[in-house]
Parts: C-alpha cells; structure tokens; sequence
C-alpha cells in the first residue's frame, strides 16, 4: 500500500496556497511584499513535488530518477504557469520580468528539492 502522507501534506499546501492567493489579492501582496510571489512559488514547487513523489513511490525507481522526475515535473508545472502569466498579462510587465521569472523557477525547484528531502526517508524505506 502505498503511503498517503506526502499526499495529505500536498492538500493542504494546497489549501494553504489558496488561501493565501485569496488574501494577497484582498490586500495586494503581490505588489507590496516583494517576498511573497516567491512564498507563492515554494510552496506550490513543494506541494507540486509531493504530489509527484506520491504518483512514482509505488515504483522502484533510483534516489538519482526520483530526485530528476521530481524535479522536471514541477519545472514544468512552473514553466507553464508563468507562459499562463505571461498571456493573460497576469504578472506585471516591468524591467526586472527576466529575473523574477528566473527566481519564480529558482523557488519553484527550491520546493521540489525540499519535497524529495522530506520524502525520502517516509517514501523509499519500506516498511513491511
């Protein structure tokens, strides 16, 4: 049976990113607290990673496939969000778009990484 734990943790980052997104946009985090769209994108790398490492723990795959699956798959995620940004004029369009973009994907697999580290040892040691 495979182990539910990152999964409940991966809901309710969930839970939390969205409760969180709906105060930001009540009192314009977003714009006032230069920290908080990075808040934002740990979390989701987090929660993204912990989903992941949920979907592929029944495998027996490698720390190496793991940590890379993890990792590749929240980058995509992100890459994705910020192309949604990017289109539907989400995200403001300032001077430093490049470099928030790249720390957004830096917090993003600074997430992922934490996720695999908190899952290893729940995740690839079996318990029978």
């Amino acid at each position: 049976m495979r182990n539910s734990k990152p999964l409940y943790l991966a809901f309710a980052l969930i839970l939390l990113l969205g409760a969180l997104n709906y105060i930001a946009g009540l009192f314009y985090f977003y714009w006032t607290l230069f920290w908080f769209d990075y808040l934002m994108h740990f979390l989701a790398g987090l929660g993204g990673g912990l989903v992941i490492v949920w979907l592929i723990s029944g495998k027996n795959f490698q720390n190496k496939k793991i940590f890379l699956t993890v990792i590749i798959s929240v980058m995509l995620v992100g890459a994705a969000w910020e192309i949604f940004e990017y289109v539907f004029d989400i995200a403001q369009s300032t001077e430093n778009y490049v470099a928030d973009t790249f720390c957004d994907f830096l917090m993003d697999a600074f997430g992922a990484f934490v996720s695999v580290h908190l899952s290893r040892k729940n995740l690839w040691t079996r318990q029978n």
